[in-house]
């Protein structure tokens, strides 16, 4: 038998109306998502909208929110599933119009305050396959356990370490071992405040 998460309360209560639940699901987890889907848009506006996407598909879909793990992991997985349809319109935006004048540049990866060290991340990330890209980024950077990031990917707590751990071998093959701490410090104090 599973225990069910103390978010089931919160997630009913929003889902009965109550503004000031929906309210604190949005205070608790505006910031890491936004972070997220800044990193895998590239766009701070372009990400915002897709975060606001995010939690309308959330109004819509509070009730298949079971207690299972936490509510921000859900949310997490939707907006990946939002923002990987973002990369599908853009790719389909570019293939239409043959050039990337029309559509959205990526501007921001995530924010170092030296464009070299930036540039150097934005590389090594884009070597890694999404599913470690996405594990190291959520575990790394952004503080998940794990068991959410198994929850979010739909994929084992076992599974979701050793991505983590085999992508965070290659950044540093990359950028050397100094190199990942640091920017990880930089990259999310610089862009959210969270450390």
């Amino acid at each position: 038998m599973s225990v069910l998460h103390p978010d089931l309360d919160l997630a009913q209560r929003a889902a009965d109306g109550d503004n000031a639940a929906w309210r604190e699901i949005y205070t608790q987890s505006r910031d890491r998502l936004f972070a997220l889907l800044v990193y895998h848009i590239g766009n701070r506006e372009e990400a915002m909208d897709v975060l606001q996407e995010t939690y309308l598909a959330a109004v819509k879909g509070l009730s298949q929110y079971k207690g299972t793990g936490s509510l921000e992991s859900w949310l997490c997985g939707i907006a990946l599933r939002r923002a990987r349809d973002w990369k599908r319109r853009m790719l389909r935006k570019f293939k239409k119009t043959d050039s990337m004048e029309d559509a959205h540049p990526v501007e921001e990866i995530i924010p170092q305050p030296d464009p070299e060290e930036k540039r150097r991340l934005h590389a090594a990330l884009n070597t890694l396959p999404e599913r470690q890209r996405s594990a190291v980024l959520l575990h790394e950077w952004l503080g998940y356990s794990f068991g959410e990031i198994g929850e979010i990917l739909g994929i084992s707590e076992a599974t979701a370490r050793v991505h983590s751990f085999r992508a965070r071998e290659t950044l540093r093959g990359l950028l050397g071992e100094d190199s990942v701490g640091k920017m990880k410090s930089d990259a999310i104090s610089e862009e959210t405040g969270l450390l």
